[in-house]
């Protein structure tokens, strides 16, 4: 994170989108692929679970936790505090106005279960490691479909090179 300036993503409209339709949106991916970097650009506030003072409060009441917070609510780290699931739940079925909540972790499994409580509740969205044109700043403008129709699928524009020198 440090000094670097935020880079936008491809992600980030649709973040936007999904913020201002539902209630509660999870960025799901592998470790290190900017899941917070990119969350907090659209949080209001942040609830860091990897603090061990924040952990022990959501702990204690998650419930009184997350009320009153503004919203979009970052939480970061929800497996620290598993709990918390919960009461995003109770919570989105109390108030189910959109963009409540954005939640980062760094673990896939375990809401996968089938007793998990975000179901029909928190919507999950992927989220990878920077594309060619998210770090060459092309292309974010124009959705891939316009991008696939001009010929320009990675959105760098046209290139000199054989396919055997871009390889």
């Amino acid at each position: 994170m440090g000094d670097r300036p935020y880079q936008p993503r491809l992600a980030d409209p649709v973040i936007g989108e999904l913020l201002s339709a539902v209630p509660a949106l999870m960025l799901v991916g592998p470790r290190a692929v900017g899941k917070t970097t990119t969350a907090r650009r659209h949080a209001a506030d942040i609830l860091r679970l990897d603090r061990p003072a924040e952990a022990a409060a959501v702990r204690a009441d998650p419930d009184s936790a997350l009320r009153g917070r503004a919203g979009p609510l970052l939480i970061d780290e929800w497996q620290e505090v598993p709990e918390v699931l919960g009461a995003v739940k109770r919570s989105v079925d109390d108030d189910p106005r959109a963009g409540r909540f954005l939640i980062t972790g760094s673990v896939r499994a375990a809401p996968q279960v089938s007793t998990w409580p975000g179901t029909g509740r928190i919507i999950q969205m992927p989220l990878y490691g920077l594309t060619q044109a998210e770090i060459a700043g092309t292309g974010l403008s124009r959705p891939f479909v316009q991008r696939l129709l001009s010929g320009d699928v990675l959105g760098l524009g046209a290139t000199d090179l054989t396919l055997v020198e871009y390889v």
